[in-house]
């Protein structure tokens, strides 16, 4: 059944100029009727056959990068819940509005005619679900108002109806000319959806918004700004069968190889001091001195508590709804982790383990400190209230509900029925990593090394750009931080003492928190390796760092 409803019968003129107008190609010129994909599929069945077994059109995959399940399939529509609207597959079709599935419904196997093709490739074109007016609620929402609702037309299998939106269109436009008109995906092209990711503009990622398709300064995006790098998207997330690469923290799917600022900029990106090359190619993702901030377009959600229920005009296609409360800023310094390009992020059945505050995070960063692979990257810390129940699974709340209502407490009753919970729930605080990693700005705004090295050696490092003591760097023992864990006290500027060890240490010869103990009593630890030998402290750890010994090889920690 064609999940696509047009209206033919148009007079035909040409369509709005569009954000990157390309060429209209002899093939698509001759164009005379547009009968959805088929149109497409036509000429390109080999993309439509891609398409179909990409992570847009099945909204999940593969999840090698994750380690709370490296080896399953999953995504926003197989487990999917996150800090934002919680649980995308009970919202109807309010959560499918920008995906390239025209029948919006992801859990049902998609057939090539299902594949939107104008939601990439046209930058006029605007659709919209068809709604069923024999198909309506009404309710009673938290204000006391009785208010009815119309929902998405149907078929049998529960999949939604889309036909295009002509009020949101250049007046006159046709379909015709729209397919006459495509074009290879530009920055608006991907933005449309991913900027309004979680209900608004700049809402959810933090680093792009609507308006980084012409970032209007340098600063906002220097890869995207159309007077510097000009970049699109598919120039970093290269695109291969239809399938896209980068992951974030926060995602569970990996389709292809994440990009990395080393694929254009090289290993030793500084030309002009080596020093700079240390940390480019050591523990300091290049994003963390070239992006100091983020939301610099437009502020960003911090919070969302749906416990506070806000009403949105908006909501559910202008019908109006409830959102929960939402704390936005524009301009945030991030946060700081460690990431090995892994991550932990929560399926809906599982069981979350707690935090020590009580707290739970949903997504978070895997890695520590000089473990090898790990660099430190900044993140957004998105944080809200969800339901849990006393076996520590969170509950998917119905949030169509919620949108309707706005009463939290109901449709998370209402979710606990449709995935057949019992018992109790409360609330508890979440928050939920997510990677920075656009809007890089000009080189000149990258830090002078005095702000996060300070002036001296090993004293105020709480106070600079990168908190280095929480992240693990200096809970050092006292015979690191008085230099006499390997000989007689001597005194250096901290630049030299760094410059004269890096040559012959491992980092975490000096940079590890003090040891508990030994793995094992001396007589026996020191003959797993040699025979029983005799020394000062200071001499049998200079010559173990030297051979490049990790620390837990003889220590407890």
């Amino acid at each position: 059944m064609r999940k696509f409803l047009f209206a033919t019968s148009a007079l035909v003129i040409l369509c709005g100029a569009t954000h990157a107008q390309a060429v209209v190609l002899p093939a698509h010129a001759g164009i005379t009727a547009y009968n959805g994909p088929a149109t497409c599929i036509a000429c390109h069945p080999t993309q439509a056959t891609n398409m179909l077994n990409s992570l847009h059109m099945k909204w999940s995959g593969p999840t090698p990068e994750l380690s709370n399940a490296p080896t399953q399939n999953l995504g926003k529509a197989v487990k999917g819940i996150n800090s934002f609207c919680t649980y995308a597959m009970s919202s109807g079709n309010t959560c499918f509005t920008c995906h390239v599935r025209a029948d919006g419904n992801a859990p049902h196997a998609a057939s090539a005619n299902d594949v939107d093709c104008l939601m990439c490739h046209s930058d006029t074109y605007q659709r919209k679900f068809t709604m069923d007016p024999t198909k309506t609620q009404t309710v009673t929402n938290v204000l006391g108002q009785i208010k009815t609702y119309i929902f998405g037309l149907t078929d049998t299998s529960g999949n939604f109806f889309t036909e295009p939106n002509y009020a949101a269109m250049p007046v006159g436009t046709t379909m015709v000319d729209i397919a006459k008109n495509v074009h290879k995906p530009t920055r608006q092209s991907c933005l449309r959806c991913h900027a309004t990711a979680g209900g608004a503009d700049w809402t959810k990622r933090g680093d792009i918004g609507l308006n980084t398709a012409a970032a209007a300064t340098d600063t906002q995006d220097v890869h995207m700004s159309p007077t510097r790098g000009n970049l699109t998207c598919s120039n970093c997330h290269a695109v291969s069968g239809h399938k896209i690469g980068g992951r974030g923290i926060d995602l569970r799917q990996t389709e292809t190889p994440d990009p990395r600022c080393q694929d254009c900029h090289g290993t030793a990106p500084h030309s002009t001091t080596a020093k700079m090359n240390v940390h480019a190619a050591g523990q300091v993702a290049c994003q963390v001195c070239h992006i100091r901030t983020f939301g610099k377009g437009g502020a960003t959600e911090m919070s969302r508590d749906f416990r506070i229920p806000v009403w949105r005009a908006s909501q559910l296609g202008g019908q109006g709804g409830f959102v929960g409360e939402e704390i936005a800023a524009g301009n945030v310094k991030p946060e700081y982790r460690f990431f090995d390009g892994t991550s932990y992020v929560y399926n809906v059945g599982e069981t979350i383990t707690k935090n020590a505050d009580g707290s739970i995070t949903m997504a978070k960063a895997n890695g520590t400190i000089f473990d090898g692979k790990s660099k430190i990257v900044p993140i957004k810390n998105h944080k809200t209230i969800m339901p849990i129940l006393a076996d520590g699974r969170l509950v998917p709340p119905a949030i169509l509900w919620m949108f309707m209502t706005g009463d939290y407490n109901q449709a998370v009753t209402k979710g606990m029925e449709a995935a057949g919970m019992t018992g109790s729930y409360t609330y508890v605080n979440a928050n939920a990593e997510m990677l920075v990693t656009h809007g890089v700005e000009p080189k000149t705004m990258a830090p002078k090394c005095a702000e996060c090295h300070g002036t001296s050696t090993g004293t105020g490092h709480n106070n600079l750009m990168i908190p280095f003591t929480a992240l693990g760097y200096h809970e050092m023992p006292a015979s690191a931080k008085g230099c006499t864990m390997c000989h007689s006290k001597k005194s250096l500027a901290w630049q030299q003492y760094h410059d004269k060890h890096r040559s012959a240490l491992k980092c975490y010869a000096c940079h590890s928190k003090a040891p508990k103990g030994l793995v094992a009593p001396t007589s026996t630890l020191c003959k797993t390796c040699h025979s029983l030998e005799s020394g000062s402290s200071q001499s049998v750890h200079k010559r173990h760092l030297q051979q490049g010994k990790a620390c837990t090889v003889c220590h407890v920690y």
